[in-house]
């Protein structure tokens, strides 16, 4: 691959930062409008995160994660401690995301137990793609999934123009600047901030460490793709979206071309449960990854099935009704900054004074 430009590993940035951010519920906003400044604010949290990755990780040696710098820099308790948080931590994430997708599904399609045969159809297929070939297996096909998302979101933006209204995007910061950092807060946490993922994948350390211009260049493409969603849901539906907790149904079905109806179910679902695929793959195998670490097995495709079981389980027990799930993703939001952020900076800061401690004293001048 290219040293500059678009890699394999940039439709993974893309993938895991879009993932299910589209179908997250709009319920907890106080003016949907000011998200735009949230969506800019949230291309900066990446850049922050990443430039944070990178410093972290070129303390350790080449082929190492962020397991393996730990392992070597602060002993065994420490190792353990910290990979038994992270894959708890995980375990939430990945039930959370699994419950966006099907709660979102259930509005779309609102056959009797349909979310729970598509939550066990996620969980299956993504076994048999990581089984199948890894890491390098959904690298592949994240490239695939996240071109169709962009491109069937700038086709429903095309077919949506012309019933935007202008006006619903206005008054911005009509309350301050405060919903639009509460709503940056809430949605990076849920999306931008879950790059962290790429800690545990040693191939991808090393695309932060060397390359990481490659993997800063899908910023421009996800802010687009968060514009389109604000542009088509905000245009469509104004201050309706504060009583919206399923965006992308509610939307497909404002959209009208003349006088016709145009049905847009099939382009939501593409554009908006693509790049879930990609996400959930992810944290599936870092998942598996993790759980082989602890019991000190290097098979990874062995705990790939149980942990399936494991979060599909959480998943249906934890978020039994559409509220729960509107809810949790703003009580994540506190979680999630301390394992994408305080903890990798608190690593960082005792690693540079570990660095400082152990420099050799030079000979004092005469």
């Amino acid at each position: 691959m290219r040293n500059k430009g678009l890699g394999a590993a940039s439709f993974l940035v893309y993938g895991i930062c879009v993932g299910t951010a589209s179908l997250i519920p709009f319920s907890f906003l106080d003016q949907p409008q000011d998200q735009v400044i949230s969506i800019i604010l949230g291309g900066m949290w990446i850049l922050l995160l990443f430039f944070l990755y990178r410093s972290l990780l070129r303390f350790g040696k080449e082929g190492e994660d962020f397991i393996d710098l730990i392992k070597n820099s602060f002993g065994k308790f420490t190792y353990v401690f910290i990979l038994g948080v992270y894959w708890l931590f995980i375990i939430i994430m990945t039930g959370k995301d699994l419950a966006i997708v099907w709660g979102t599904i259930s509005g779309l399609t609102l056959v009797k137990h349909a979310p729970m045969f598509i939550a066990a159809l996620l969980v299956f297929h993504i076994f048999l793609i990581c089984v199948q070939g890894g890491i390098k297996s959904i690298i592949q096909i994240s490239v695939f999934f996240s071109t169709i998302c962009f491109i069937t979101n700038v086709v429903i933006l095309l077919l949506s123009i012309g019933n935007i209204q202008s006006n619903y995007f206005l008054p911005l910061f009509y309350n301050g600047l405060h919903p639009a950092f509460r709503e940056f807060y809430t949605i990076s946490s849920n999306s931008s901030g879950e790059i962290f993922l790429f800690l545990f994948i040693p191939e991808l350390c090393e695309e932060i460490r060397f390359h990481i211009k490659r993997i800063l260049l899908p910023i421009l493409f996800i802010l687009g793709t968060f514009l389109i969603k604000y542009i088509v849901t905000v245009g469509l539906l104004g201050d309706y979206l504060k009583y919206v907790s399923i965006p992308g149904a509610i939307a497909a079905g404002a959209l009208t071309i003349g006088s016709a109806q145009i049905r847009i179910e099939p382009l939501v679902i593409l554009a908006w449960f693509v790049t879930a695929i990609i996400k959930l793959s992810v944290e599936y195998y870092v998942l598996a990854k993790l759980s082989s670490r602890l019991v000190k097995n290097d098979n990874v495709n062995v705990y790939l099935f149980p942990v399936g079981l494991i979060v599909w389980s959480i998943t249906l027990i934890a978020f039994r009704d559409q509220l729960e799930i509107i809810k949790f993703p703003k009580s994540y939001a506190i979680y999630g900054t301390l394992f994408q952020l305080i903890i990798p900076l608190t690593l960082l800061l005792g690693l540079k004074l570990r660095k400082l401690n152990h420099r050799p004293k030079t000979a004092q001048q005469e």
